[in-house]
């Protein structure tokens, strides 16, 4: 049997695949650290640890599981997945600092903590000092009512986290009933009473866009935060929306575009987000902490040590709902 890495790796990692080298004598495990093209075993491969793999990596395979170190699916090719009929897991440990940094993007939001750093950086003052009107007050996130689209690993990390601010929390389910009530699948209405909404979906076909320019436009005066993938939101008309101050503000994670490497500049959107006032922009480091890291580094070596010694696959992704 061949366990293959195609994840970035660091020592702790290495150490980990020492001990399973220990453990498990008649499987081989190959990576970068020990071939400089470890994508050419795909195709002799029974199990892969990777983010992302292409249709054709994946149709050339014999991949019996597929391991995301990481939340989001949406970079495999599902169609040619089903076909193989191969096992994915994936890996939620980093849930809680994810819902950590949306709770922080929220307040850095509603406080206008950015903005006010910005502008006091060149000598210009709002609020008490200088008299100013009521337009500089920023908004408080106690007792507000707040809709987490989403109640997966994070939006329950993230419920916890809102409630020392006796925040009203409807949280929004596909599999709950359509009543308004806590838990509901009417993200319509939910959106509606909300003062401030957080995504925190998988990308799939049926939310790609889901929030469009229709139901933005039914977003007056909402704060929104976004920490799970930007084809959740349509690009233009989020942009849209947040220039002519329809949403009151918007703090985003994840993004459109993204550099192919360390040393290219660019900027995260088609159109110029960067301009506006009523945005906090954060380049989709959610779980990139030490503890969000090792999370999801321990995370994986379970679902492979169930896999090695039991033929278990554990955190198996619903390959039709793709998440």
């Amino acid at each position: 049997m061949l366990v293959l890495f195609l994840n970035r790796i660091n020592d702790k990692w290495l150490t980990k695949i020492e001990k399973l080298k220990n453990s498990y004598k008649d499987v081989r495990f190959e990576g970068y650290f020990s071939n400089p093209l470890p994508r050419s075993l795909i195709k002799d491969a029974d199990v892969v640890v990777a983010p992302r793999l292409s249709k054709e990596e994946i149709e050339s395979s014999n991949l019996k599981l597929i391991i995301v170190p990481m939340a989001g699916v949406n970079a495999l090719d599902w169609e040619a997945i089903r076909k193989k009929n191969i096992k994915v897991s994936n890996c939620h440990a980093n849930a809680p600092v994810v819902a950590e940094r949306a709770l922080a993007l929220s307040l850095s939001l509603l406080g206008r903590v950015v903005e006010y750093d910005q502008d006091l950086r060149h000598g210009i003052w709002h609020g008490y000092s200088i008299g100013s009107p009521e337009q500089d007050y920023w908004f408080s996130l106690r007792n507000k009512t707040v809709c987490i689209v989403g109640m997966g690993h994070i939006g329950e990390e993230l419920s916890k986290l809102l409630k020392p601010f006796n925040c009203k929390i409807i949280g929004v389910k596909r599999s709950a009933p359509m009543e308004h009530s806590d838990i509901t699948s009417d993200l319509d209405w939910a959106i509606e009473v909300s003062d401030v909404i957080f995504i925190a979906l998988p990308l799939t076909k049926q939310t790609k866009n889901l929030f469009d320019a229709q139901r933005l436009h039914r977003m007056k005066g909402k704060y929104l935060i976004n920490v799970s993938r930007g084809d959740i939101i349509d690009e233009k008309a989020f942009f849209e929306a947040l220039k002519n101050e329809i949403l009151a503000g918007a703090a985003i994670d994840t993004w459109y575009l993204y550099p192919k490497n360390s040393d290219e500049v660019i900027l995260p959107s088609r159109y110029p987000f960067n301009t506006l006032r009523n945005v906090v922009l954060s380049p989709h480091v959610g779980g990139y902490t030490e503890e969000g890291s090792e999370g999801v580094m321990n995370e994986t070596f379970d679902v492979l040590h169930a896999f090695l010694s039991k033929g278990e696959v554990i955190n198996l992704v619903d390959p039709e709902q793709e998440y």
